[in-house]
C-alpha cells in the first residue's frame, strides 16, 4: 500500500506540474510533511525598466526585488523612487540605505498592510509584500524617503509594427530617441501626425477600434499634443515624454491669476472626442520647475497641466508615471466615462498648486490603484463658473458648466502638505455621488475633507470608506486635522449645503495638531452625517461622540448618527471667558482683535504684531473666580514657548504669577491644567513664536473646578 500511495502522489505531482506548465500560471505544487500536495504561490517575476538618461541615480538607496536590481531615481529631495512591474506573487525587497553605518529604525507604509522587516543586516532592510503595492519607506528618519512603485505586469502590449500600429520611430515619422532638446517642433509635429493617422485608421475601422501610436523606449522632448478619437497611445517601458522647460515651445491655454502665469495643456484631447487611451509603463515628465522659472519669452514663466482629457468620453489611462507638473497634473474637464488605473503622480513637495488629479465637472470617473505626491492636493473634485480663470482663458472650456457626478477614487496613497482627499474648493455646480475608498493618507495637513469654498452648489451623497490616516502634520491655513467639513463664502460667490456624508471604517493613527470641523453656514447647513466604526488614535473601540472624534468646532449642522454606539455629547463646561473683555499686547492689523478670542466664534481670531516677542493677551473674568484649566485654540501662528499667568491687578508686571509654563508648544488645541487658584485676570504670555508671524488665537477659554 505504501508503494501505491507514493506512486499515486508522484502521479498527482506530475499532473499538477504539467497542468501549470500548460497554463503558464505562476504557482508551484509542493508536498508538505504529511505528504499532502498544496499549491504555493511562487515569487513574482520582476520586469525592470531603464529610466531616462536625464534622471540622476539616487545617492540614498539601492533596491533589489526578488534578487533583481531595480534602478532608483533621484527625486525631489523629499523622496527618491523606483518603478517596475511584476507578475502575481510575493516580492521580497532588499533596500539598502547609503552613506550610513546601519539601519537603526524604519517604517513601511501603508501601515495597514502590516509589512515588517524579514531581517535587518547592516545597511540593508529586507521585507516582503504579497502583491504589487505602492510603498513609502523611511529609514533612520532620513528626510529623503524611498517610494517603491510596483505595477502589475502588462497584459496587453501591442506589436511594434503591423496593421493599425503607428510606430513613431518608423517611416514616415522617423522620430529619433536621441534625448536632445533641439528639433522639438519637428519631433512634436511627427508624433502629432502619427496620432492623426492612428485616429483616422481607428475611425475607419469602426466598432470602437483604435489605431495605436507606439512610442518606443527613449527620451522625447516635445511640445503640445492633441489626442483624437479612436486612438491609443502606448508608451513602452522607458519611454519618456519630457517638457522642454521653454515657454516659447508651448501654447497658452489659460492664465492662472493666483500665480500670475500663463498655463498650457501639454497633452490634451480634441474637443468632442471619444474612445482614447494612454497606456503602457512610460513617463510623462512636465519638467515643471524649469518651465515655471523660464522668463525669457514672456517675463513671467509658465505652468503646465500635463494630461487634460477635456470634452471627451470613454477615455482611459493605465500604468503611466506622471512627474513634475507645475500646475494641476491630470485634469479631466467636462468629460464622462473616464478610467485611471495604476497611476503614479510624483510631484515636488515644494512647488505650489501642483495637484495630482482634479476631477472637474466630469461624470462616471474611476481612479483606481494610484499614488499621488504633491505639495497641493493629490486627489480632489471641483466645479467652476464660466468666468473662472481656468475655464475662460485663451481657449475656453467648451459647452456649459456641468456637475461632478459618480466619482470613485479607490486604493490611493496621498502624500501632501495640503489635503489628501478633497471635494472642493470650487462648488459652483453640484457635486454628488462621490466615493473615496481604501485611501491612505501617508502625510497631510488634512486627511480628507469637504471644502465648500466657492459657489452655491450642493455637495451630497459623499462617502469616505475604509480610509487610513497615518500622519497629520503642518497646517493648511488654520487646518491640521484628520477630517474637516466646512463652507465658506469665498470670493462672495455664496454658500451651498452639504447633505448626506458617510464616514465609515476609518483608522485614524494621527488626529492632527488642531481640531476637526463641521462648520456649516446660515442658509447652508451640513446635514445627514453618518459616522460608523471610526477608530481614533490609541482606541480599540469606535468613537461614540463627535467630541471623541475631535470635532471641537461645530456650527450649523444637524442629523448626526454614530454607529455602532452613539453616546450623548458631553455637557460643555461653563467657559468663564466667553464674552468677557480681553486686552492684547498688540494687533496684526488696524482693528483691536483681542475681543475675538472670547467671542465664541471659531472663524474670528486675535493676533499680535508680526515678528515681535514677547506677545500676550489677557481676559478679565469680572471678579475673582476659582480656575484650573485654560484651552487655547491656536491659529497657524502659535507659541512655542509661553506661560499661563494670573493676577488680581493687571496694571503691573510684578502682579502676574505663573501657573504654567512650556517651551514645547504644539499649536492646535492645547488644554492646559494647573493647580486650582483664585484670580480675576488670566493671561497667555508668549515668549517665543513658533512661526515668523505673531501669536494668533481663535479662542481663549477658561474653566473652573
Amino acid at each position: 500500500m505504501a508503494k501505491v500511495r507514493k506512486w499515486f502522489c508522484a502521479l498527482l505531482i506530475f499532473m499538477v506540474v504539467v497542468s501549470l506548465w500548460m497554463t503558464g500560471t505562476n504557482v508551484r505544487a509542493e508536498k508538505n510533511m504529511e505528504g499532502v500536495i498544496t499549491d504555493v504561490t511562487a515569487p513574482a517575476t520582476i520586469y525592470k525598466y531603464t529610466p531616462s538618461e536625464r534622471y540622476a541615480v539616487s545617492l540614498n538607496y539601492t533596491l533589489k526585488a526578488n534578487g533583481v536590481e531595480i534602478p532608483v531615481v533621484k527625486g525631489f529631495g523629499d523622496y527618491d523612487y523606483a518603478h517596475f512591474s511584476m507578475s502575481k506573487g510575493p516580492v521580497t525587497y532588499e533596500l539598502t540605505i547609503l552613506n550610513t553605518d546601519k539601519v537603526h529604525e524604519y517604517s513601511i507604509s501603508p501601515k495597514k498592510l502590516g509589512i515588517t522587516a524579514d531581517k535587518v543586516v547592516g545597511t540593508t532592510l529586507t521585507f516582503t509584500s504579497q502583491t504589487d503595492e505602492y510603498l513609502i519607506v523611511m529609514i533612520n528618519n532620513r528626510a529623503t524617503r524611498m517610494v517603491i512603485a510596483a505595477d502589475p505586469a502588462e497584459t496587453d502590449v501591442p506589436n511594434k509594427k503591423g496593421k493599425g500600429i503607428f510606430n513613431i520611430s518608423k517611416a514616415p515619422y522617423g522620430v529619433v530617441t536621441d534625448g536632445q532638446i533641439t528639433g522639438v517642433a519637428e519631433r512634436t509635429a511627427a508624433i502629432q501626425q502619427a496620432i492623426d493617422d492612428a485616429s483616422a485608421y481607428g475611425t475607419c475601422q469602426g466598432g470602437g477600434a483604435q489605431g495605436i501610436v507606439y512610442v518606443p523606449a527613449g527620451t522625447y522632448y516635445i511640445g503640445n499634443l492633441t489626442l483624437k478619437s479612436n486612438t491609443a497611445l502606448y508608451m513602452e517601458p522607458g519611454a519618456t515624454f519630457v517638457g522642454t522647460g521653454r515657454t516659447s515651445d508651448y501654447t497658452e491655454h489659460w492664465f492662472k491669476d493666483s500665480m500670475g502665469r500663463p498655463a498650457t495643456w501639454w497633452i490634451s484631447t480634441a474637443f468632442h472626442s471619444t474612445n482614447i487611451r494612454i497606456y503602457g509603463r512610460g513617463t510623462i515628465d512636465g519638467n515643471g520647475q524649469a518651465l515655471h522659472d523660464d522668463k525669457s519669452t514672456n517675463g513671467t514663466g509658465m505652468i503646465n497641466n500635463l494630461v487634460v482629457p477635456i470634452a471627451t468620453s470613454h477615455f482611459s489611462m493605465d500604468g503611466i508615471l506622471i512627474r513634475e507638473s507645475s500646475a494641476w497634473a491630470v485634469v479631466p474637464v467636462r468629460s464622462n466615462d473616464l478610467t485611471f488605473t495604476n497611476l503614479k503622480m510624483l510631484n515636488s513637495l515644494n512647488m505650489g498648486e501642483n495637484d495630482g488629479i482634479d476631477v472637474t465637472e466630469s461624470q462616471n470617473v474611476i481612479v483606481r490603484h494610484s499614488i499621488g505626491i504633491s505639495l497641493d492636493d493629490p486627489y480632489s473634485t471641483k466645479a467652476w463658473a464660466e468666468d473662472t480663470d481656468i475655464a475662460s482663458g485663451k481657449v475656453p472650456w467648451p459647452g456649459q458648466p456641468e456637475p461632478v457626478e459618480h466619482v470613485l477614487i479607490e486604493d490611493a496613497v496621498a502624500w501632501t502638505k495640503c489635503y489628501g482627499f478633497k471635494i472642493g474648493q470650487g462648488v459652483l455646480q453640484d457635486q454628488r455621488n462621490i466615493t473615496f475608498r481604501d485611501g491612505v493618507v501617508y502625510k497631510a495637513a488634512v486627511g480628507f475633507a469637504i471644502h465648500h469654498k466657492y459657489g452655491t452648489g450642493t455637495v451630497e451623497n459623499v462617502k469616505f470608506e475604509r480610509m487610513d490616516v497615518e500622519d497629520i502634520s503642518g497646517k493648511n491655513e488654520d487646518n491640521s486635522a484628520w477630517m474637516t467639513m466646512f463652507t465658506v463664502n469665498g470670493g462672495n460667490l455664496g454658500v451651498g449645503p452639504i447633505n448626506g456624508v458617510t464616514v465609515k471604517d476609518i483608522t485614524v493613527r494621527d488626529a492632527g495638531e488642531s481640531f476637526a470641523k463641521i462648520n456649516g453656514q446660515d442658509g447652508a447647513m451640513i446635514t445627514g452625517l453618518l459616522f460608523e466604526n471610526v477608530y481614533m488614535p490609541g482606541s480599540s473601540t469606535p468613537a461614540a461622540t463627535l467630541q471623541e472624534m475631535n470635532f471641537l468646532s461645530k456650527d450649523y449642522f444637524s442629523n448626526v448618527t454614530i454607529l455602532p454606539v452613539q453616546h450623548e455629547e458631553p455637557v460643555p463646561q461653563t467657559n468663564l471667558a466667553l464674552g468677557r473683555p480681553a486686552v492684547g499686547s498688540s494687533n496684526d492689523g488696524t482693528v483691536d482683535t483681542a475681543p475675538y478670542a472670547t467671542d465664541g466664534n471659531m472663524s474670528t481670531r486675535f493676533g499680535t504684531k508680526r515678528g515681535v516677542d514677547p506677545g500676550w493677551i489677557y481676559v478679565d473674568l469680572g471678579e475673582s473666580k476659582p480656575i484650573n484649566e485654560v484651552r487655547l485654540y491656536w491659529e497657524a501662528a502659535y507659541g512655542k514657548s509661553y506661560k499661563i499667568q494670573v493676577a488680581d491687578d493687571p496694571s503691573s508686571e510684578e502682579n502676574w504669577r505663573d501657573v504654567y509654563s512650556t517651551t514645547e508648544g504644539k499649536g492646535g488645541l492645547e488644554t492646559i491644567s494647573f493647580e486650582e487658584t483664585n484670580s480675576r485676570y488670566i493671561r497667555m504670555y508668549g515668549m517665543e513664536r513658533a512661526t515668523q508671524y505673531g501669536y494668533s488665537i481663535w479662542e481663549f477659554e477658561v474653566y473652573g473646578p
